[in-house]
């Protein structure tokens, strides 16, 4: 890897392709094995695209102008047990690396595409290597990436990594965990405290290398001057609360130091896993000045697919599973007991939708988890058991299940 800091002169273009001031990214990744694990199966990828460097291993943040060919950034949380979860987040980040490296695009469609391609192809080289190697069977990893290019951020979102942005001392998660908590928070079933206390918690309904395709979730986020990017595994955010990251971050402007201090905060409470903070911050005149309508939110990006792109899966791996809203019932044959009148809150019903000593929210937890199964989710993978189990699976998205064929006498 090439760690050669400099930087072209050009000024970044802007969405028209024409100069629009200078861009100054001020970069740091860290990442660190916890107090439980024994080995970091977490990896992460800070890359200048114009000037050929990359590194997933800083002593000190990383300053340069972007170019016109952008930067990457990216956080990875590997599965898998011993150390394969290891060598598939090595092999996510290699290879997004390599791809975006050869990538030359000339409209922002154009970078978002290879962006996707890229993160496509990592889960084909990985799940093909844990098929193909016994020692890594069931092996993979989330993927969160943020790919800068004339003042955008394009994310790309594979797990429950996350990307937040900071502006103007407020903070906003601009990806969505492709888990089943998340389900159950959009659905209004739970808090987003409580999820951290659900069993089932840490079942994501995708990861690379798990699945031979998968649905690369777009979005994008317009930068402003002072904003800062943070791209972090669950290791963080799993027991770090948001209020708790954004004091950090509105007190210390350091990127470095308050990189350094949110890993500490995630070990202060027991650093049950891995962690991992890479933070971004965007300065210069090529960033127009953030304003009260500048509102950060979690965007859906769609760049379209030109001739010759692998189709779009025909079946979302984020497709969210869904009960019956009146009620669900099954019989004893499924060793279940009868679950009858049982509302399912909707969407948005935060507070009015679940009972208060939050019964309600186990009963719909467990509607999901029955659908799931019903629906044909056959495949799960719980985080928690990753360096127990020797392979581990991860939730696809729900399908229609084929009826089995009539048995010949």
């Amino acid at each position: 890897m090439s760690h050669d800091p400099s930087t072209p002169k050009e000024p970044a273009p802007s969405a028209s392709g024409t100069p629009a001031g200078e861009i100054t990214i001020s970069v740091f990744g860290r990442t660190d094995v916890g107090l439980i694990r024994e080995h970091n199966e977490d990896n992460f990828l800070v890359a200048n695209i114009d000037a050929d460097f990359r590194t997933h291993d800083m002593e000190a943040p990383n300053v340069f102008t972007l170019g016109n060919k952008g930067a990457v950034f990216l956080v990875c949380d590997g599965m898998g047990g011993a150390a394969a979860g290891e060598v598939a987040s090595l092999m996510a980040v290699d290879s997004i690396s390599s791809s975006m490296a050869s990538n030359t695009p000339s409209t922002r469609d154009e970078f978002a595409r290879g962006l996707r391609r890229a993160v496509e192809d990592a889960n084909d080289k990985i799940y093909a290597q844990s098929r193909d190697n016994q020692s890594e069977r069931g092996m993979g990893t989330t993927c969160t990436v943020a790919a800068l290019m004339d003042g955008t951020l394009v994310v790309g979102q594979i797990g429950d990594s996350r990307c937040y942005v900071v502006r103007k001392g407020r903070l906003a998660q601009v990806t969505k965990d492709q888990s089943l908590a998340w389900q159950l928070i959009e659905a209004g079933a739970m808090t987003p405290e409580e999820a951290k206390q659900f069993e089932h918690a840490n079942i994501i309904l995708q990861a690379l290398g798990v699945q031979e395709r998968v649905d690369v979730v777009l979005s994008q986020v317009p930068l402003r001057r002072g904003d800062v990017v943070l791209i972090s595994s669950d290791g963080l955010h799993g027991p770090v609360g948001d209020d708790e990251i954004i004091d950090i971050l509105r007190a210390e402007p350091d990127i470095k130091r308050a990189a350094d201090m949110l890993i500490a905060r995630a070990l202060e409470h027991e650093g049950p896993d891995n962690v991992t903070v890479v933070l971004i911050k965007a300065e210069g005149d090529g960033l127009p000045e953030p304003t009260e309508a500048d509102l950060v939110e979690f965007v859906p990006y769609d760049p379209g697919r030109v001739p010759g792109e692998r189709p779009e899966p025909t079946e979302k791996a984020t497709q969210e599973v869904t009960v019956p809203r009146e009620f669900i019932s099954m019989t004893n044959d499924a060793g279940l007991k009868t679950l009858q009148d049982i509302p399912v809150p909707g969407r948005g019903n935060n507070k009015s939708g679940k009972d208060s000593d939050g019964r309600s929210v186990m009963v719909f937890a467990l509607l999901v988890l029955i659908a799931a199964l019903v629906a044909g989710l056959s495949l799960h993978f719980d985080r928690t058991r990753a360096l127990e189990e020797e392979q581990n699976l991860v939730l696809p998205a729900a399908t229609t299940p084929t009826p089995a064929a009539p048995q010949t006498p």
